[in-house]
């Protein structure tokens, strides 16, 4: 029997990926992939441009950095481009921050705010195993 979850997932939402030039990225998924060629959003407060793409029944969110000391600027200053998150899809995002942080695990966002796919908050690297993790409740349509 296993135990209960205290952060259950509905699914995965999408795959981060920092880039150094948006543009040419979103050429290549479509040239190569044929992935549908989408809008790009200016997000001061997050310090990024970026995209959804479809790429089969995925979707991978593409962030460019504004400036080089934003922290996907300096995450491609060490680490250069690549996977840079995985998020996750969940229901009562509050609830489930509240739940994480009482069991102590480390968080990067203790409030929901507003992403391009709807209410997100990250977890720390240091509490998955190196991975940053984003938490994401769908908006309601």
């Amino acid at each position: 029997m296993s135990t209960p979850s205290i952060c259950s997932v509905n699914y995965i939402d999408h795959v981060g990926i920092a880039v150094k030039d948006i543009e040419e990225v979103l050429e290549f998924f479509n040239r190569v992939f044929g992935a549908a060629k989408p809008e790009v959003q200016s997000l001061p407060d997050q310090g990024v441009r970026a995209t959804l793409i479809e790429v089969g029944q995925t979707r991978l969110e593409l962030l460019e950095p504004l400036t080089e000391d934003s922290p996907v600027g300096r995450f491609l200053e060490r680490r250069g481009e690549g996977l840079h998150h995985l998020a996750l899809n969940v229901t009562d995002l509050p609830g489930k921050l509240s739940i994480l942080e009482q069991q102590g695990v480390e968080l990067v966002d203790r409030e929901p705010r507003e992403g391009l796919s709807g209410s997100i908050a990250f977890v720390h690297p240091r509490s998955v195993f190196g991975i940053l993790t984003e938490l994401v409740e769908s908006r309601s349509l």
